[in-house]
């Protein structure tokens, strides 16, 4: 009988050289595949920070809809005790419920009776692209008796009065003057038009601080003596800077940032000198104060009063920012203007110089 076998005793198995080129070749479509793998882990990450922002803002329709108005965010001294922060008051309406029934409104947040609630943390106020963003990010609020542990959260509220750089004030929406103490803001006080007006913010990283996306400390250990703007049961505070109503950050010669000093009722060129204020930024420079901030390349989401989010650029000019995070200050920036890096023609230009100081062309 005639034997067929299949196994070929002269076969050659692979050769080193071989085995290396292969290996080579594998490594080769690795380093290739891996920067789009990580280009589009890091576009679903942004992209779920604007939803989690869209999420914020249909709850702010929701509670429109429901007292009339937007609500306020106050800052009074019982405020800061009971911490009754916006969140709060928004968590029935962010499908969040479950957590809200945690809360004992007849205790302090500092009460042991509100631990609980106040170190769970409702999954749309963080952002995935953050570090940390899993696990816990416990951070005090607060100071003195008002003090307690509660976790920290990656979007900050524009609260209070802005001195951005042409030395005038302006009004931010939800804060404590929108109102006179009835707790409601109604939209009709937003005479910019919901659409050219930002209410929240990434303000992300917390409670690690960061400075050019590189951590310089933190303020979860319990030193931090100031309000924490980014507990999320707490109220909001500082649009940016630590101590200081401005909205910019200036560039030094050695290449670090700084922070002007205050400028109120001057304009930041005036007060600085035209040299020093060539190189300037707001956005992802640090996460100190309430400074819009993120993890994202190239720029931070923001989410304006209509609902909508937008994702702005970097390097817009920091004033025409603090127009878009003014309600009622009759200058005209649209969301569109959220790409703007340079004065345009269509801005006004006063003895030659635009609205913070700058040269015209």
């Amino acid at each position: 009988m005639l034997k067929v076998s299949f196994w070929n005793r002269n076969r050659e198995g692979f050769t080193l050289i071989e085995l290396l080129v292969v290996v080579l070749i594998i490594g080769i479509l690795m380093a290739m595949l891996l920067p789009a793998i990580n280009s589009a882990r890091g576009a679903a990450r942004k992209a779920q920070c604007a939803n989690n922002l869209k999420q914020i803002g249909l709850a702010l329709a929701n509670y429109e809809q429901a007292y009339g108005g937007f609500p306020q965010n106050k800052t009074n001294s019982s405020d800061r005790k009971e911490g009754r922060g916006l969140f709060v008051q928004l968590l029935p309406f962010m499908d969040s419920n479950n957590i809200y029934k945690m809360w004992d409104p007849t205790k302090a947040m500092a009460d042991d009776a509100n631990k609980a609630f106040r170190m769970s943390i409702p999954p749309a106020v963080q952002c995935p692209g953050t570090p940390l963003s899993r696990g816990d990010r416990s951070m005090v609020y607060g100071h003195k008796s008002a003090s307690y542990t509660g976790q920290a959260m990656d979007y900050a509220l524009i609260h209070k009065a802005v001195d951005p750089e042409d030395g005038q004030s302006y009004d931010p929406p939800l804060g404590q003057g929108q109102t006179g103490g009835s707790g409601i803001v109604r939209i009709d006080s937003i005479t910019d038009g919901l659409t050219n007006t930002i209410i929240f913010h990434e303000h992300a990283g917390m409670p690690d601080t960061y400075w050019d996306n590189v951590k310089t400390g933190s303020v979860g250990d319990g030193t931090q003596s100031e309000y924490s703007p980014n507990c999320w049961t707490g109220n909001n505070s500082r649009p940016a800077g630590g101590s200081g109503n401005y909205w910019t950050y200036l560039r030094n010669t050695d290449g670090s940032w700084f922070q002007p000093k205050w400028t109120e009722g001057v304009g930041i060129v005036e007060a600085l000198g035209a040299g020093a204020v060539k190189a300037r930024r707001l956005v992802n420079v640090t996460n100190t104060g309430s400074a819009p901030y993120s993890f994202h390349p190239g720029g931070a989401n923001a989410q304006f009063a209509d609902g909508s989010v937008r994702f702005v650029n970097e390097n817009i000019i920091p004033l025409v920012y603090g127009y878009l995070s003014a309600q009622n200050d009759g200058k005209p920036a649209t969301q569109e203007d959220v790409e703007m890096r340079a004065w345009s023609d269509a801005w006004p230009v006063v003895n030659g110089r635009y609205p913070d100081g700058t040269p015209a062309n």
